[in-house]
C-alpha cells in the first residue's frame, strides 16, 4: 500500500463534512491476502473467524458501510496451481488454507451482515498468474497460474501472429471473446456467490500480470478475428485495420461477459460492482481495450462502479521500461485524461445518478508524482490533496469514498474514541 494513499484518505477522514457529503458511503476494501502476511497484529489480522468477528463490530462502530473483501488467496486456493517461491508466499497460502477449512470467508459474511454492512466479495477478471519461469515483479518465480489457462493456453490474449509457432500471450490476462472463458470466470464467481450470503460481487479490473511490450500487442484470437471480419470485412492479422474499432470489439465481448454475470447475480438479489482506472481505455498493465462503462451504466449492468481502481504497474515491475509504450490514457502517469474532479462531476456522476447507479472513487490513487520518469512508487502532493479532496466532497453525484483497510487502521488507532 502507498503511504501517499493512506496519508491522503486518514485526512479525509477527519476534515469537517460539508452537508452535501454527510450521506456518502463509507466503503472499505480489504485486500485479506496482504493482510494475514503483514505486521499486523491482534483482531486486525484476520486470520480466524473470532478476530473476523470482533473486527467487524469495530468497523461499524467506524461507520464503515460496506466491504469489498478480497476472496483472490481463495480463489487461488480452489482454481490455481501455486510454486512455493517465496517464505512469504508459503506462509500466506498455508494461512489461506486454515482460513478456508475454518470457515472465514462464511463467518467474515455472516458478521457483517449481521452488523448491517453490505458485505461484497473482491475478485480479480485479468489476473489467472503465469508459469514460474515468468519472474513476478521482475525478481522471483511467479507464485500462481489457474489450471484453466495453464491447459488451455489459446485462451489468453495472443498477438498478431499468424500461426502458433512463436505467437506470444499475454500470460495471466484471458481474451472474453471465447464463451468458455467467460464460462470459467463465472463457475469462480459462483463459487463465492452462490456459497455465501453476499451483497455483491466486486470484480476488479486489475493484474499482477507483466506488461505487454507496447499497449495494442495482445487481442488477435480467433473469435476477435473473426468477428471484426464479419463485422468490417478485413482480417486484423493479416490486413490493416481500425486500430479504435478493433479495441471496441474486445470491449464488447468484455461486456457480455458482465451481463452474464449480472445475470446470474440478479437471480440470487446479489449486485455488481466494478472498478476501473479513470478514462474509456484498460491501461496499463493490459492494452487500449475500450471500457465501456457508459454501456454498462445505461444498460443497468452494473450496479457500482469505483473509479480509480488501478493496478500500480511502475512499482510492480520497474524493469520494464516499455510498460507505457503506446498507451492512450493511464491514471497512474496522468496521461491523457482531464481532472479526476472534472470528469466525475460532469461526465460520471450524471449518468450514474441518471441511472441510479453508486459512483465511488478511490481519492488516493490520483495526481501521483514519482521520483523516476518510468518506474517507483507514487506520491501524492500534499495541497493537491486537499484541494482534491474539497472538490470530491462538493459533487452531490458521488455516493462513496473507497478506503484501504490499512488507512482505517491507522485512523482508528490515532483517534480510538472516534
Amino acid at each position: 500500500m502507498r503511504t501517499g494513499s493512506i496519508a491522503a484518505i486518514a485526512f479525509f477522514l477527519f476534515l469537517p463534512i460539508p452537508a452535501q457529503a454527510r450521506d456518502k458511503q463509507n466503503v472499505m476494501i480489504v485486500s485479506w491476502g496482504d493482510v494475514i502476511t503483514s505486521e499486523i497484529s491482534g483482531a486486525a489480522r484476520l486470520d480466524t473467524p473470532d478476530k473476523v468477528r470482533e473486527s467487524v463490530r469495530t468497523w461499524k462502530s467506524r461507520g464503515i458501510d460496506q466491504v469489498l473483501f478480497r476472496g483472490d488467496n481463495f480463489r487461488v486456493l480452489l482454481f490455481h496451481d501455486s510454486v512455493a517461491s517465496t517464505e512469504k508466499h508459503r506462509t500466506g497460502m498455508a494461512r489461506t488454507r486454515a482460513a478456508w477449512e475454518s470457515d472465514l470467508m462464511e463467518a467474515a459474511v455472516d458478521a457483517m451482515k449481521a452488523e448491517g454492512i453490505r458485505a461484497y466479495v473482491w475478485l480479480t477478471v485479468l489476473d489467472e498468474g503465469c508459469p514460474p519461469d515468468v519472474h513476478y515483479a521482475d525478481s522471483v518465480p511467479f507464485p500462481w497460474q489457474s489450471r484453466f489457462t495453464r491447459e488451455n493456453l489459446q485462451y489468453l490474449a495472443c498477438d498478431r501472429s499468424l500461426t502458433p509457432n512463436g505467437r506470444k500471450y499475454h500470460w495471466g490476462v484471458m481474451e472474453y471473446a471465447y464463451p468458455e472463458v467467460r464460462q470459467y470466470m463465472l463457475k469462480v464467481i459462483r463459487a463465492f456467490s452462490d456459497r455465501f450470503d453476499l451483497d455483491g460481487v466486486f470484480l476488479s479490473l486489475r493484474s499482477h500480470s507483466p506488461p505487454p511490450d507496447h499497449a495494442d500487442q495482445f487481442g488477435f484470437n480467433a473469435p476477435v478475428v473473426q468477428e471484426y471480419k464479419h463485422r468490417y470485412g478485413r482480417d486484423i492479422r493479416r490486413e490493416p485495420f481500425d486500430l479504435e474499432k478493433w479495441r471496441n470489439l474486445r470491449g464488447d465481448f468484455f461486456t457480455t461477459f458482465l451481463k452474464e454475470v449480472k445475470d446470474h447475480l440478479k437471480s440470487r438479489g446479489q449486485k455488481l460492482a466494478v472498478g476501473v482506472q479513470q478514462g474509456e481505455y484498460l491501461g496499463p498493465p493490459f492494452g487500449n481495450m475500450r471500457i465501456q462503462w457508459r454501456r454498462w451504466v445505461s444498460d443497468g449492468i452494473v450496479d457500482q462502479l469505483v473509479v480509480g481502481h488501478i493496478t500500480h504497474e511502475r512499482a510492480r515491475y520497474p524493469r520494464r521500461i516499455q510498460r507505457t509504450m503506446g498507451y492512450l490514457q493511464s491514471q497512474e502517469d496522468d496521461l491523457g485524461l482531464p481532472p479526476v474532479e472534472e470528469a466525475l462531476s460532469q461526465d460520471y456522476g450524471p449518468l450514474c445518478a441518471r441511472h441510479g447507479v453508486d459512483l465511488l472513487v478511490s481519492p488516493g490513487l490520483f495526481y501521483l508524482t514519482f521520483p523516476h520518469p518510468t518506474y517507483g512508487r507514487g506520491r501524492q502532493n500534499p495541497e493537491l490533496r486537499t484541494r482534491l479532496l474539497k472538490k470530491l466532497e462538493a459533487i452531490p453525484e458521488l455516493t462513496g469514498i473507497v478506503m484501504r483497510y490499512g488507512t482505517f487502521l491507522r485512523s482508528h488507532a490515532a483517534n480510538p474514541a472516534q
